[in-house]
């Protein structure tokens, strides 16, 4: 088969949209598929692969780090005129997805698209536009958009209720992002200690950690609260927050004036390829977001055994096994911080939850995602077929 895949984010951006996108395009290579990528041009930045499809963008005041793309790029056309595509599959309904729309339109090639983000919990980076006016231009152009699409595929079942919301008479199909097993050397004891000693962290120190964008509708000032509660209760614990974003510098202000400031740790924006062992070498995997559509994070942290606390509004908590793989609480100062106490108090529970985070693990592989991926790609082409047969 013969793939394009359009995002709005990619590499260097990092990111649940990117990672996802990047994930999906390696497995369906596994698998013999020809894939390509479409995404904005980033300065400076150069691609490894040959099969990335760069397009002109700009930087503006509202968005210095996510390059906005230009929608109507005929030249593009005659690029992917020799993968030529069997399927196109966008990834946001705004500038590339509209690309991959009037592409797929003009060659009479299915679209698919895959909801990754709740977009009205986003507003507020539009700041020369107020909140009603954000609402309504989501009421008008989702639906626009995706009911042109053959199928849209939603992380979560969240996901899929918030695009219902709108409208989408569309097929919808939930697929969890998926995310590749660590490497068991990446989770050895000595990998995991070392990834510790990076920070001065001692072996014996519970270790809460937050890996993610830090913004604000992250909600991650919940995980520093918690942190301060059980500052008295547990005063060798650290935590540590690996990341970084726009309110990075305003969360650091907030962990300054809070008891225990001294054993908070910003690690700053991490590499994927060097996460492993710091998801490994931590006890708990704190996150506080309710704006998910999945979390693609906690599926990280499964992957390298690592037990989550994650607050139960949003998509994030649709892949957690409660009490099993982690622990999912309201989105509360008094319900969190008790269920970080209760795991760092019952180290054998701890343990057990471990166990059942690498075997958990094995259900959102990308092998998995991707057949599930190929089935809908599939209907979409064969129902094509049969419309234009008609």
């Amino acid at each position: 088969m013969r793939i394009g895949l359009f995002t709005e984010t990619y590499e260097p951006v990092q990111n649940g949209v990117s990672v996802s996108v990047k994930t999906l395009a390696e497995e369906l290579r596994v698998l013999h598929h020809r894939v390509v990528i479409v995404a904005p041009q980033y300065p400076h930045y150069v691609d490894e692969s040959r099969f990335v499809l760069r397009i002109p963008s700009m930087l503006t005041p509202f968005s210095p780090t996510y390059p906005l793309s230009y929608p109507f790029m005929p030249l593009l056309q005659n690029k992917l005129r020799r993968l030529e595509p069997n399927i196109l599959h966008s990834h946001n309904p705004f500038f590339t997805g509209m690309l991959a729309a009037n592409i797929a339109k003009a060659n009479h090639i299915p679209l698919v698209s895959t909801y990754h983000t709740l977009y009205n919990h986003y507003g507020h980076y539009l700041i020369f536009l107020p909140q009603q006016a954000v609402d309504g231009l989501l009421e008008w152009w989702l639906p626009e958009y995706y009911n042109r699409c053959a199928c849209v595929i939603c992380p979560s079942r969240l996901a899929e209720e918030s695009l219902r919301g709108y409208r989408i008479e569309t097929r919808v199909e939930v697929i969890p992002t998926a995310v590749p097993l660590p490497n068991p050397a990446d989770l050895t004891e000595f990998v995991t200690q070392t990834a510790r000693q990076r920070w001065q962290i001692p072996a014996e120190a519970p270790l809460l950690l937050y890996a993610g964008r830090i913004a604000q509708e992250k909600n991650v000032q919940l995980v520093l609260q918690v942190f301060a509660a059980l500052e008295s209760e547990i005063p060798d614990a650290r935590l540590l927050i690996a990341g970084g974003g726009p309110y990075l510098d305003t969360l650091k202000k907030k962990a300054a004036e809070l008891p225990g400031a001294d054993r908070v740790i910003f690690a700053g924006p991490t590499p994927r390829n060097e996460l492993d062992p710091v998801f490994a070498a931590a006890d708990i995997f704190v996150f506080p977001s309710s704006t998910e559509t999945q979390g693609l994070v906690i599926a990280e942290a499964r992957a390298a055994g690592t037990p989550c606390v994650v607050v139960s509004e949003g998509g994030a908590a649709e892949t957690v096994s409660d009490g099993e793989d982690g622990l999912v609480v309201p989105p509360d100062l008094e319900a969190f911080t008790g269920a970080v106490r209760h795991l760092l108090q019952n180290r054998g529970q701890l343990k057990k939850m471990s166990e059942a985070c690498l075997r958990n693990a094995k259900n959102y592989t990308p092998s998995v995602m991707a057949e599930r991926m190929l089935r809908v790609y599939d209907r979409a082409i064969a129902e094509s077929r049969h419309g234009k047969a008609l």
